[in-house]
């Protein structure tokens, strides 16, 4: 949020957006105080925009009322938003027939921010299932985040470094800033990134950079992801790169029409 908000600018919608925000996957429920707390917004104002919430739908008490969880309207919004997305609708039929030709799990996400947002997956079901989240914050343990690192300045990749709080996700995950940086300089001699079983076990990835031609920056990226139990790192190497970079390139002609 900028210091010097814009003419116009309605701070307490701003808020309402801001609480909503809070509600994902990971965090389904939250309490008043819980709320108050990581906005700072005082709690008497947190009390009158979360009853506001409340009465319009977006919000719904659970339990005795102390908890609070989305509500049926942010459903639909949240449903209209991403049907009516027009970038996935040009994305999708890409992904449809990679998927279709060459019979392999595809996943798409978009940047925002210092995070991953996902955009579109189709999944083979041969592939291990796992939670994927909507939101990815790990992007040193994942083939998509990984192919974005490569891409940023390095002035902005050592920003985001020192910002991470490095988890070891699995025995092989990276679990230094040493080893990330020495992963990413990597994957940018390589022309695209490797995941193996970084993330969850038994599941191997490679990405590469989605990008807005036009304005010349990394926009998200894809990935083609792969069961451990049936194919090893050197046959996803032999026979993939070349199927992934130009899936890549066909994104990235999309998001650079629609300017993301």
């Amino acid at each position: 949020m900028k210091a010097d908000n814009p003419p116009y600018f309605s701070k307490t919608l701003e808020k309402g957006l801001i609480i909503l925000d809070l509600f994902d996957r990971d965090h389904p429920h939250r309490s008043l105080t819980e709320i108050a707390r990581i906005t700072g917004i005082n709690k008497t104002s947190t009390y009158r925009l979360i009853n506001t919430l409340v009465q319009l739908g977006y919000l719904r008490k659970s339990g005795a009322g102390k908890m609070l969880k989305l509500g049926p309207r942010a459903f639909v919004l949240g449903h209209h938003f991403f049907h009516g997305f027009d970038i996935l609708q040009s994305v999708k039929p890409i992904i449809d027939k990679t998927f279709l030709d060459q019979q392999v799990s595809i996943d798409s996400a978009l940047l925002h921010g210092h995070t991953l947002i996902s955009l579109y997956r189709r999944e083979m079901p041969n592939l291990i299932h796992f939670r994927l989240p909507v939101i990815m914050r790990e992007l040193y343990a994942r083939a998509m985040g990984k192919a974005i690192l490569a891409q940023l300045e390095p002035t902005e990749r050592a920003f985001l470094l020192e910002q991470l709080q490095i988890k070891r996700l699995t025995p092989d995950t990276p679990a230094t800033r040493e080893a990330i940086l020495k992963d990413v300089d990597a994957t940018r001699n390589r022309g695209y990134s490797i995941n193996n079983e970084e993330y969850v076990e038994g599941l191997i990835c490679i990405g590469a950079p989605v990008m807005n031609y036009r304005r010349k920056r990394v926009a998200g990226a894809v990935s083609l992801d792969f069961p451990a139990a049936e194919y090893t790192l050197a046959d996803i190497q032999r026979r993939f790169p070349g199927i992934l970079t130009k899936l890549a390139g066909e994104v990235s002609e999309a998001v650079t029409t629609a300017d993301l």
